[in-house]
């Protein structure tokens, strides 16, 4: 008697297909997720990268200053200016930068150039650098002693970043200095007997 080879019937070779098919969906639903997984993990590495990298470039624009530097708190964004730093991006032996956040997107941006004035005039030669967009919050906050600043930073809704650098000297804005001609020209001046004498009216113009 020859022996008979048994084959597949054709409900096994559909079920067999069926059942790769589905193997093969749920691989490819793997693939996928772990791309978009990938894609997103790089989009957000690469946008903390750039706001690490910002924040470096502040960092070393202030360590590099000669202390002459101002803060305007008037409006939502603060913004920062070092009229003379020895870090420049753009090959500079002295820059004047200013950090300010733009309107259009609430783009923090990094002005470099050398003694230009803001708003910027259409002779200004300035370069201008991009920093972040979506910024929700940009704030330069000094201490009494004028010697030390804490810079916040929050954009896209994003943890707030900040740094502090110390030994620094921060101009007085013209509000503080007419604050301070009034506390003078206000001041009471003791007599020898150390009581207080009749006020005595100061020109605080010659003060400064």
């Amino acid at each position: 008697m020859q022996n008979r080879r048994e084959a597949f019937t054709l409900i096994e070779v559909l079920i067999s297909i069926t059942l790769l098919s589905l193997v093969l969906m749920a691989l490819y639903r793997s693939t996928d997720i772990l791309r978009r997984s990938n894609k997103h993990l790089y989009n957000t590495l690469e946008k903390s990268s750039k706001s690490m990298k910002g924040n470096s470039t502040l960092y070393m624009d202030l360590l590099q200053s000669d202390d002459n530097i101002s803060i305007n708190d008037a409006n939502e964004f603060h913004q920062i200016t070092m009229q003379n730093t020895g870090h420049s991006l753009y090959g500079q032996s002295s820059a004047q930068v200013t950090w300010l956040v733009s309107k259009n997107e609430n783009t923090l941006l990094r002005v470099e150039g050398s003694n230009y004035e803001l708003p910027l005039r259409e002779d200004s030669y300035v370069e201008i650098d991009p920093i972040v967009s979506k910024v929700e919050l940009f704030k330069v906050y000094k201490n009494r002693k004028k010697n030390k600043l804490l810079i916040l930073l929050q954009f896209n809704g994003r943890p707030v970043q900040s740094f502090m650098i110390q030994n620094r000297t921060i101009a007085k804005t013209a509000e503080e200095l007419k604050r301070e001609r009034a506390d003078v020209g206000n001041a009471e001046f003791l007599d020898s007997s150390g009581r207080p004498s009749k006020t005595k009216k100061t020109d605080t113009n010659t003060l400064f």
